[in-house]
């Protein structure tokens, strides 16, 4: 951004003045193309990061499901849509019944556009299983749940006598998600991406001085021959 600004203030001071030497313009080209390079790309950099800031899941909790009209997924053969009918009052129409979790990813994939749910409503244990090799997806556990006590004591009765952390051992953890397969971030632009840009500028710059200080060379062995 410094480069960039003491370029354009050079232009607006020497404005009216013409470049004569070839080597010059020569300089002054391939700068301008640098310019161009960087300009775009910390324009693109800047567009990416504040798109990605504003992203965020219309989704906060069971709230939100009660109060859209989109379709719900749940696991065919369990409580859950007995659960969310009588205990939230929300349409059965609105749930669609899965059968796998190939059922789910695609559903979840498709979105309420295409035909797909927004949210499946499921057991945790199942969740679990179904994003531990699944990381483009989430679990969401809303706050002050009426599930929230039962499956606090649940859990803390399985946590005392370890059962918990075998279950967990035994089928989650050999199939968890790779952290570099996750993107945490927006993709940076460092310094050092544009090494090959400078690079080239610098033999620019050294070709063109070269070239100028041959020519000087040149014609100071001229003079000293006429002399």
């Amino acid at each position: 951004m410094y480069i960039i600004l003491c370029l354009a203030s050079s232009f607006l001071i020497y404005t009216g003045q013409n470049t004569s030497s070839y080597l010059g313009r020569f300089v002054i080209l391939i700068w301008l193309f640098v310019v161009q390079v960087l300009t775009s790309s910390y324009t693109a950099s800047l567009t990416s990061m504040l798109t990605v800031k504003q992203l965020s899941s219309p989704i906060k909790g069971i709230e939100s499901l009660m109060a859209s009209n989109d379709p719900i997924g749940y696991q065919h053969g369990t409580f859950i849509d007995t659960y969310l009918t009588e205990e939230f009052n929300i349409q059965r129409s609105r749930l669609v019944s899965l059968n796998s979790e190939e059922e789910y990813e695609k559903a979840l994939k498709d979105g309420p556009q295409k035909g797909g749910v927004s949210a499946i409503v499921d057991m945790r244990a199942y969740m679990e299983l179904f994003l531990s090799n699944r990381c483009d997806f989430g679990i969401a556990f809303p706050r002050d749940s009426p599930l929230a006590v039962d499956m606090s004591t649940a859990i803390l009765k399985l946590s005392e006598n370890r059962e918990l952390q075998k279950i967990h051992d035994k089928w989650l953890a050999r199939k968890a998600c790779s952290l570099e397969g996750a993107k945490q971030e927006v993709d940076r632009l460092p310094l050092k991406s544009f090494w090959g840009l400078f690079l080239i500028f610098g033999l620019a710059c050294f070709l063109s001085l070269l070239l100028y200080f041959i020519r000087i060379f040149c014609q100071y062995r001229q003079w000293r021959n006429q002399d």
